[in-house]
């Protein structure tokens, strides 16, 4: 099982990589991009959902806070992808990736001053590490591309509406199965995406068979591959150690941002990211097959 949760976690990072560059390579705009990702993927679900009476029944069975739980996470889901896209318009894809995935410090910020969970030593020295690790890939994002405060902003903010996303995730699956968990979540984040875009006022039909393409392909990867793995792993470890290992999703991004658009990574995106990716493996050692309390 620990090699398992391993393998997934590891799955999943190398599927949420291919996100900024499938975002980058659509021309819609960023809340239709979301949004059909969000769609897709309850498309994809449904099939299963449909065919079992076991996960009908658990979502029919679902209690009032876990409802309001649920339209919570999946409200941040939605802001997350809206915030985030918007930034690939503004900034290089190194520095989003970068800042969005810095949410591992508000998980442990959010749960050492209010959910009153300290931290261990190890998790802690581990984040630094991958923190300074991040923070060089990012320094070469800033190097190497035109780089808007804005974007930076919309990515920073995105990163807190997935803290909150995956601290709910941490609660709720302790107690809610897999697909029913994802099955309302991606499907409430679908709604608001649709409410953001109709406020808007943006086209929502009518875009190229291309544009199609790389919303399923986000939605096939990215998201059910990507997060579901995420959220499958969620009952297995702590949010924060979910969150530590996004930190890796820089790396994947910055090496797929060089084959693809020529945004080839500098010394510190190198440095930044071996940094990052030997931290996140003491702490796998640690966590998985040692354990940190």
């Amino acid at each position: 099982m620990k090699i398992k949760t391993a393998v997934i976690l590891s799955s999943g990072v190398i599927a949420i990589s291919f996100a900024a560059i499938l975002i980058r390579l659509s021309t819609a705009p960023p809340l239709i991009i979301s949004f059909y990702r969000m769609l897709f993927s309850v498309v994809l679900l449904t099939p299963v959902v449909v065919h079992s009476e076991d996960i009908r029944r658990q979502i029919r069975r679902l209690s009032g806070r876990d409802v309001f739980l649920l339209l919570i996470a999946g409200i941040f889901l939605s802001i997350h992808f809206a915030l985030w896209v918007t930034s690939l318009n503004h900034t290089s894809v190194a520095s989003s990736v970068v800042l969005v995935t810095t949410q591992p410090l508000f998980i442990v910020v959010i749960e050492n001053f209010f959910l009153r969970k300290k931290p261990s030593r190890k998790l802690v020295g581990g984040l630094i590490v991958a923190g300074v690790g991040s923070l060089l890939i990012g320094y070469g994002g800033f190097s190497t591309s035109h780089v808007k405060f804005l974007g930076d902003v919309f990515a920073l903010l995105g990163a807190g509406m997935a803290a909150g996303y995956f601290l709910i995730g941490g609660e709720v699956r302790k107690r809610i199965k897999l697909i029913p968990y994802v099955y309302v979540v991606y499907g409430v984040s679908a709604i608001f995406l649709l409410l953001y875009s109709v406020v808007g006022r943006l086209p929502l039909v009518r875009y190229s068979p291309y544009n199609y393409l790389m919303f399923f392909l986000l939605a096939a990867g990215p998201t059910m591959v990507g997060h579901t793995s995420f959220n499958w792993v969620l009952k297995e470890v702590n949010a924060s150690l979910v969150g530590v290992t996004l930190l890796a999703e820089p790396v994947g991004s910055s090496i797929l941002a060089a084959l693809m658009f020529g945004e080839y990574p500098s010394y510190w995106t190198i440095v930044g990211g071996s940094l990052v990716l030997i931290s996140i493996y003491f702490l796998w050692r640690s966590e998985l097959f040692e354990g940190l309390g």
